[in-house]
């Protein structure tokens, strides 16, 4: 039986070795662990026929989460969070406190922050070497 298989018997609280309904108190009966399961069957199934199954963005932001990252890491920045970045900051300049609001690394905060003119270069590599 494929690993995928396995990770999905587990999932709906089966015991993929005997085929018995797994009890009450399984680790598997949680709702994390059934969610995480079920995503794992899916990425490994999609690596499998060869394509990158495309997350949605709340997807992407729990596993940005999952991952140690913050919610937003590596979302692309619209023109209006970038307007509201610049008027943040003008507000409050301290970089760790933008991004806890915008849900960004500090790197992040301070790339987008030198793209629009708001520190310089070097402010920027004193995150960069972080």
């Amino acid at each position: 039986m494929s690993l995928i298989n396995q990770l999905k018997l587990l999932a709906n609280g089966i015991n993929p070795k005997t085929g018995e309904v797994l009890g009450e108190k399984s680790l598997t009966n949680r709702p994390d662990v059934i969610r995480i399961l079920f995503a794992l069957a899916e990425e490994l199934s999609s690596l499998e026929n060869g394509s990158k199954s495309k997350l949605t963005p709340e997807d992407r932001r729990q596993k940005n989460i999952m991952q140690g990252r913050p919610p937003r890491s590596h979302f692309p920045w619209s023109d209006q969070e970038k307007a509201a970045l610049a008027s943040e900051f003008k507000n409050n300049p301290r970089i760790k406190d933008l991004a806890e609001l915008f849900e960004r690394s500090p790197l992040a905060i301070a790339v987008q922050l030198q793209k629009l003119m708001l520190i310089s270069e070097e402010e920027l590599d004193a995150y960069r070497n972080q």
